[in-house]
């Protein structure tokens, strides 16, 4: 049984809940649109709908990480209670990247029990404990049919479940993690777990409104494939793309613009959508991946392609920095190329090519 501080606290982040559902739908004046405008600018491509939710997922990655815009949130917007401004921002970011997924799913995120599927994809593999507890069974996966006979008065308990949930997970002994999953004032910190708590967050709301969808029974656009030729083209295009990742992170700092690169490439290629949020993610590790580059020595066209793309995304952001010099001749010389070749292809290739 909850005693009364804990009560509070677990009032107090529902109301951040409230809060932060209530701007993820109308948006924030000057910072951020109406959910409807914001999921539709995934949905004008040509892609399925996993792989617009697979893009949406990947670009919340690249900003929670990145990007100066949940730091700048603070000053910007009101807060319902007395609760850190770093907090109420993180879960403002991930209910706004779950209510677009449920968005695109088709769902009515006005509904209720929408309203409680979303609260509950905010705690991830704690989920299945919280309905436990709330005497629902949902069996394998989380989807609306789990709360179909579910009554308001158990939705508001379940709500006030996530609240109290999140509390134990950012309260007085959850700060340090805190620390390291949600951005602060003074600047972006522990950007790997931050994109790995992004990503699950993500995933599992992917799964509850696309993969999961029980509005209808469509295919939800999976792909297998299971030639060998096709088996070959994807490890070669995996080890090209776990390179461009080691050279994004060689000099230390992550570009905005080698991340459009990177985020076009990726969409553009057959690797699984797994895959994609993977090396999205593995973009803030500290370990490089690893790399045989000594397959390439027997494909010419594939080692030029590797080398010229390697170069463009060096220069992609104007500052060819002596690191990635240092990377592309060490990855050249490994795939067959000369020392005075790639001085050459360094020279003439340019980022706009």
């Amino acid at each position: 049984m909850e005693t009364t501080s804990e009560n509070e606290k677990s009032t107090k982040m529902l109301q951040v809940l409230d809060w932060a559902y209530e701007k993820s739908l109308n948006g924030i004046p000057g910072v951020s649109d109406p959910i409807e405008v914001f999921a539709s600018s995934y949905t004008k491509g040509t892609g399925t709908m996993l792989q617009n939710v697979n893009s949406l997922i990947r670009w919340q990655i690249s900003k929670t990480t990145t990007s100066g815009f949940l730091t700048g949130l603070g000053g910007l917007i009101t807060l319902p209670v007395a609760i850190p401004a770093d907090i109420s921002t993180g879960i403002y970011v991930h209910m706004r990247m779950i209510a677009a997924i449920a968005f695109i799913g088709g769902y009515d995120i006005k509904d209720d029990k929408v309203k409680s599927l979303i609260y509950l994809c905010l705690v991830g593999e704690s989920v299945k404990d919280i309905l436990k507890d709330g005497g629902i069974a949902i069996g394998s996966k989380l989807a609306l049919s789990s709360l179909k006979s579910v009554s308001g008065k158990t939705l508001t308990k379940i709500n006030r479940m996530v609240g109290f949930r999140l509390i134990t997970k950012f309260g007085e002994k959850g700060a340090v993690n805190l620390v390291k999953l949600v951005p602060v004032a003074g600047g972006i910190i522990g950007g790997t777990v931050n994109a790995i708590g992004t990503n699950a967050i993500g995933n599992l709301a992917r799964k509850t409104f696309i993969e999961n969808n029980d509005l209808k029974d469509e295919s939800n656009g999976y792909t297998f494939y299971e030639d060998a030729e096709f088996t070959e083209a994807f490890d070669i295009n995996l080890l090209k793309f776990n390179s461009y990742v080691n050279l994004i992170k060689v000099d230390g700092k992550i570009a905005e613009e080698e991340l459009e690169v990177f985020e076009k490439e990726l969409n553009q290629s057959l690797l699984s959508e797994e895959l994609k949020l993977e090396l999205i993610s593995r973009l803030y590790s500290k370990e490089n991946l690893v790399v045989d580059y000594s397959i390439f020595k027997n494909m010419i066209n594939d080692s030029l392609e590797l080398i010229t793309n390697l170069i463009k995304l060096a220069k992609i952001d104007n500052e060819f920095h002596i690191l990635e010099k240092m990377f592309i001749k060490n990855v050249g010389t490994q795939v067959g190329f000369s020392n005075e070749e790639i001085e050459e292809l360094m020279t003439t290739i340019n980022a706009t090519d």
